[in-house]
Protein backbone atom coordinates (compact mmCIF):
# COMPACT_ATOMS: atom_id res chain seq x y z
CA UNK A 1 0.00 0.00 0.00
CA UNK A 2 2.88 2.37 0.54
CA UNK A 3 4.37 2.12 -2.51
CA UNK A 4 1.23 2.43 -4.88
CA UNK A 5 0.78 6.15 -2.65
CA UNK A 6 4.17 6.43 -3.04
CA UNK A 7 4.08 6.26 -6.45
CA UNK A 8 1.17 7.97 -6.90
CA UNK A 9 2.39 11.00 -5.31
CA UNK A 10 5.89 10.32 -7.49
CA UNK A 11 3.72 10.68 -11.04
CA UNK A 12 1.23 13.72 -9.26
CA UNK A 13 5.03 15.88 -8.81
CA UNK A 14 6.07 14.74 -11.96
CA UNK A 15 3.05 15.77 -13.84
CA UNK A 16 3.47 18.67 -12.15
CA UNK A 17 6.53 19.46 -12.65
CA UNK A 18 5.76 18.53 -16.27
CA UNK A 19 3.41 20.63 -16.97
CA UNK A 20 5.04 24.04 -15.27
CA UNK A 21 7.44 23.70 -17.21
CA UNK A 22 5.47 23.30 -20.08
CA UNK A 23 3.86 26.79 -19.88
CA UNK A 24 4.49 29.85 -21.27
CA UNK A 25 3.58 33.05 -20.58
CA UNK A 26 2.81 35.07 -23.64
CA UNK A 27 5.88 37.75 -24.18
CA UNK A 28 4.60 41.10 -25.28
CA UNK A 29 5.92 42.36 -28.15
CA UNK A 30 6.88 45.53 -27.32
CA UNK A 31 8.80 44.43 -23.96
CA UNK A 32 10.79 43.14 -26.16
CA UNK A 33 11.13 45.87 -28.80
CA UNK A 34 11.72 48.44 -25.88
CA UNK A 35 14.12 46.64 -23.76
CA UNK A 36 16.79 47.16 -26.40
CA UNK A 37 18.93 49.09 -28.04
CA UNK A 38 18.88 47.95 -31.59
CA UNK A 39 21.88 47.85 -34.15
CA UNK A 40 21.80 47.07 -38.07
CA UNK A 41 22.85 43.43 -38.52
CA UNK A 42 21.56 43.47 -42.13
CA UNK A 43 19.95 45.74 -45.29
CA UNK A 44 18.26 45.10 -48.23
CA UNK A 45 18.96 40.98 -47.49
CA UNK A 46 22.97 41.61 -46.79
CA UNK A 47 25.53 41.60 -44.04
CA UNK A 48 25.60 45.73 -42.87
CA UNK A 49 29.41 46.64 -43.80
CA UNK A 50 30.51 48.49 -40.98
CA UNK A 51 33.04 50.11 -43.26
CA UNK A 52 29.63 51.87 -45.06
CA UNK A 53 28.99 53.62 -41.91
CA UNK A 54 32.32 55.47 -40.85
CA UNK A 55 30.63 57.00 -37.97
CA UNK A 56 29.71 53.49 -36.76
CA UNK A 57 26.60 50.91 -37.50
CA UNK A 58 22.71 52.57 -37.44
CA UNK A 59 20.34 51.88 -34.39
CA UNK A 60 17.51 52.38 -33.21
CA UNK A 61 15.67 52.46 -29.76
CA UNK A 62 11.84 52.65 -29.36
CA UNK A 63 10.38 53.80 -26.11
CA UNK A 64 6.90 52.50 -24.56
CA UNK A 65 5.11 55.42 -25.77
CA UNK A 66 5.47 55.03 -29.06
CA UNK A 67 8.59 57.11 -30.04
CA UNK A 68 11.60 56.13 -31.97
CA UNK A 69 15.16 57.57 -31.87
CA UNK A 70 18.74 56.26 -33.42
CA UNK A 71 21.85 57.29 -35.92
CA UNK A 72 21.69 56.25 -39.42
CA UNK A 73 25.46 55.88 -38.95
CA UNK A 74 26.13 60.12 -39.45
CA UNK A 75 22.79 61.80 -38.67
CA UNK A 76 20.49 61.24 -35.64
CA UNK A 77 17.10 60.48 -36.30
CA UNK A 78 13.60 60.65 -34.13
CA UNK A 79 9.89 59.72 -34.89
CA UNK A 80 7.04 58.12 -33.81
CA UNK A 81 6.36 54.66 -34.15
CA UNK A 82 3.04 52.08 -33.67
CA UNK A 83 2.70 48.31 -33.51
CA UNK A 84 -0.75 46.71 -34.15
CA UNK A 85 -1.40 43.13 -33.12
CA UNK A 86 -0.90 41.54 -36.48
CA UNK A 87 2.26 42.61 -36.35
CA UNK A 88 2.57 45.97 -38.12
CA UNK A 89 4.38 48.83 -37.74
CA UNK A 90 3.81 52.30 -39.19
CA UNK A 91 6.87 54.56 -38.66
CA UNK A 92 6.99 57.83 -39.26
CA UNK A 93 7.28 60.79 -40.43
CA UNK A 94 10.99 60.73 -39.19
CA UNK A 95 13.11 63.78 -38.73
CA UNK A 96 16.80 63.93 -38.84
CA UNK A 97 20.06 66.08 -38.68
CA UNK A 98 21.77 67.06 -41.62
CA UNK A 99 25.28 66.69 -41.42
CA UNK A 100 27.06 65.55 -43.89
CA UNK A 101 29.92 62.29 -43.57
CA UNK A 102 31.64 60.72 -46.33
CA UNK A 103 31.99 57.35 -46.53
CA UNK A 104 28.26 56.82 -45.44
CA UNK A 105 25.37 54.15 -46.59
CA UNK A 106 22.81 56.60 -44.29
CA UNK A 107 20.66 56.89 -47.40
CA UNK A 108 20.23 52.80 -47.83
CA UNK A 109 19.24 52.71 -44.44
CA UNK A 110 16.71 55.81 -44.20
CA UNK A 111 14.63 54.40 -47.57
CA UNK A 112 14.66 51.01 -46.30
CA UNK A 113 13.38 52.28 -42.88
CA UNK A 114 10.82 54.32 -45.11
CA UNK A 115 9.90 50.72 -46.87
CA UNK A 116 9.30 49.14 -43.36
CA UNK A 117 5.22 47.66 -42.96
CA UNK A 118 6.03 44.64 -40.44
CA UNK A 119 8.39 43.65 -37.64
CA UNK A 120 9.02 40.53 -36.67
CA UNK A 121 9.95 40.44 -32.85
CA UNK A 122 12.14 37.87 -31.31
CA UNK A 123 14.66 38.09 -27.95
CA UNK A 124 17.63 37.97 -30.54
CA UNK A 125 16.33 40.19 -33.33
CA UNK A 126 14.35 42.48 -35.09
CA UNK A 127 13.35 42.34 -38.72
CA UNK A 128 11.63 44.62 -40.63
CA UNK A 129 10.11 43.60 -43.76
CA UNK A 130 7.92 45.07 -46.57
CA UNK A 131 5.80 42.19 -47.21
CA UNK A 132 7.68 39.31 -47.06
CA UNK A 133 11.00 40.76 -48.09
CA UNK A 134 13.25 41.74 -45.29
CA UNK A 135 14.35 45.41 -45.73
CA UNK A 136 16.47 45.46 -42.21
CA UNK A 137 17.68 43.29 -39.37
CA UNK A 138 18.95 44.54 -36.34
CA UNK A 139 20.33 42.39 -33.16
CA UNK A 140 20.68 43.98 -29.52
CA UNK A 141 23.24 46.33 -29.55
CA UNK A 142 26.10 45.49 -27.44
CA UNK A 143 25.91 47.46 -23.82
CA UNK A 144 29.40 49.14 -24.01
CA UNK A 145 28.10 50.62 -27.15
CA UNK A 146 24.95 52.07 -25.58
Amino acid sequence: MKTIIRNFIFIAITVLIALACGSTKEVDPRAILTGSTWELSAINGNPANPSAFSRGLPYVTFTADNKMMGKGGCNRFSGPYNLNTEGGINMGPLTSTKMACEGVNENEFFAALEKAKIAKIDTGKLTLLNGVTEVLVFVPRNKDQQ
